[in-house]
């Protein structure tokens, strides 16, 4: 009896453990936000975000029976006064649900970028054309 009370306890404590990493994230009255189509900027303070591609797209058309929703992985690039910082790539969950770890982009000392919806959302198993994507950024100040 103790082993299963000991095996369910620390089975508790993991969860707990899992569901904390994973710290959401929602837009708020302070959030700016941008939709950029494929190779676009968007600009906030002395930083550019740009679009450069979707690396793959394996989220489950909405006209097929799907295991799992699956997610596309997109590549950003980030620019502060023009000038190239990093590339990152994101993570667009099917489900919508945004998480820091897949969405943060950036990081600055006073806001954060995230990259939050992918549209369009597939139909079909046809391959969307790479020029039909668009991109919701989100630049969200830091409260202090």
């Amino acid at each position: 009896m103790k082993k299963i009370t000991l095996t369910i306890v620390i089975s508790l404590l993991c969860a707990f453990t899992f569901i904390e990493a994973q710290t959401p994230f929602t837009k708020d009255s302070l959030s700016v936000s941008s939709i950029i189509g494929l190779n676009e900027k968007t600009n906030y303070k002395d930083y550019q975000v740009k679009f450069k591609n979707v690396i793959s797209d394996s989220r489950c058309p909405k006209e097929v029976m799907c295991i799992r929703a699956g997610e596309a992985k997109v590549r950003l690039a980030l620019y502060k006064n023009g000038a190239f910082i990093s590339d990152k790539i994101i993570i667009i969950d099917a489900s919508g649900y945004v998480i820091e770890d897949n969405n943060l982009a950036f990081n600055a000392d006073d806001f954060k970028i995230y990259g939050m919806a992918l549209t369009p959302y597939p139909k079909t198993t046809a391959a969307i054309p790479k020029k039909e994507y668009h991109l919701e950024i989100v630049f969200q100040p830091k409260r202090l």
